[in-house]
């Protein structure tokens, strides 16, 4: 990737659009002695999805889904709304 220059306003913010390439939304931000600034693409997972994947069943459910045909789950039923309130 090309270097490029960027500029940044009275409060010290600027924005990526010119020099990202990917379509992220938060990044890990690390800046060095010398003021270089480094953003790594970051993926934040929460606390209970962390607890989630970490538990065994959640695991086996996860890989009956991806392996399954498509005859082996059937759609969940849709609750009906209420009619709107006039």
């Amino acid at each position: 990737m090309p270097t490029k220059e960027i500029d940044v306003d009275e409060r010290g913010r600027t924005s990526l659009a010119r020099v990202r390439s990917h379509d992220y939304d938060r990044y890990i931000a690390e800046e060095l002695p010398d003021g270089t600034l480094i953003l790594t693409p970051a993926v934040t997972v929460s606390a209970v999805e962390l607890a989630a994947l970490r538990n065994p069943g959640v695991q086996a459910a996860i890989t009956a889904a991806k392996t399954a045909g498509p005859g082996e789950f059937r759609p969940r039923s849709r609750r009906k709304r209420p009619p709107p309130v006039t």
